[in-house]
């Protein structure tokens, strides 16, 4: 079972913010991001990006759907495997 969730640490505890179907005792792998109420580290996410979206030449050409396909970027492994 993979599934995010948000919780909240205090007195040294993950506290899940919302119920989890598990069976008691279960041992579980977590990632840790933190993130905050405010959205401080969204708005500088967002201005980083910004910044780098102007500094791209504008006569860059996109690219299709075929050529960011999985198919298309691992080609070779998939030749592989057959």
């Amino acid at each position: 079972m993979n599934e995010y969730i948000q919780a909240i640490y205090e007195n040294g505890i993950l506290r899940p913010l919302q119920p989890l179907d598990l069976p008691e005792n279960s041992i579980l792998e977590i990632d840790v991001r933190n993130i905050t109420k405010n959205g401080a580290k969204t708005e500088e996410w967002l201005r980083e990006f910004e910044e780098w979206m102007e500094s791209l030449d504008p006569n860059t050409p996109s690219l299709t759907d075929e050529q960011i396909s999985r198919e298309s970027i691992y080609e070779e492994q998939i030749l592989r495997q057959i």
